[in-house]
């Protein structure tokens, strides 16, 4: 039995230098290091999201739910060859806690939060929505949801390599929604 372990941890060696042998088949893989991914970040004010039911009252019994973007997780990818790379995709998944509040009468809800690039605003693509399904068991009124999966695609140029380019994600906020969320930042926290 002593045996098999040394043969077995051999033949483990044997792969693993394997391994690292097969980076030197690909010959631009030295050459042309990839790039770092852009720079992804939850934007301030809108990482949060407070939904009332339509009219005027504000305090918590008109609250349909309440959401906190927790995070994401995500990679990119470069397309092209040899160094020379014409997009950057970026593959992201968008996590959140949510609540539901007591003016809400169903058990789904739905909220929707952006991935934006600022260099291409005003134009479209430098903005997409995104929509996640939530529905509440019936025991529960918080979750934790981590949406599907989301591609955005940065075109590169001379000027904009893909290190260098921003990309934002937050929750598709009314006006109304934004004011509140910078007011609330405003009020000192009592410890």
């Amino acid at each position: 039995m002593h045996n098999f372990k040394w043969a077995a941890l051999g033949c483990l060696g044997l792969m693993l230098a394997g391994c690292g042998l097969a980076s030197d088949i690909n010959p631009w893989a030295k050459k042309y290091g990839l790039p770092a991914c852009p720079k992804i970040q939850l934007l301030k004010d809108t990482d949060t999201i407070t939904a009332y039911r339509k009219g005027p009252g504000r305090d918590i019994t008109d609250i349909r739910f309440e959401a906190d973007l927790k995070g994401f997780t995500g990679e990119c990818e470069y397309i092209g060859e040899k160094g020379v790379y014409s997009a950057v995709k970026v593959t992201l998944k968008v996590g959140f806690d949510i609540s539901r509040g007591p003016a809400e009468t169903r058990r789904t809800t739905s909220v929707s939060y952006f991935v934006a690039i600022p260099e291409f605003y005003p134009k479209p693509a430098g903005r997409n929505v995104f929509t996640a399904k939530v529905t509440f068991p019936e025991n529960r009124n918080t979750m934790r949801i981590v949406d599907e999966e989301v591609e955005i695609l940065i075109p590169l140029t001379k000027t904009r390599k893909g290190p260098g380019s921003k990309v934002y994600i937050g929750f598709q906020l009314t006006p109304d929604q934004l004011a509140f969320n910078r007011q609330k930042r405003q009020i000192p926290k009592i410890r």
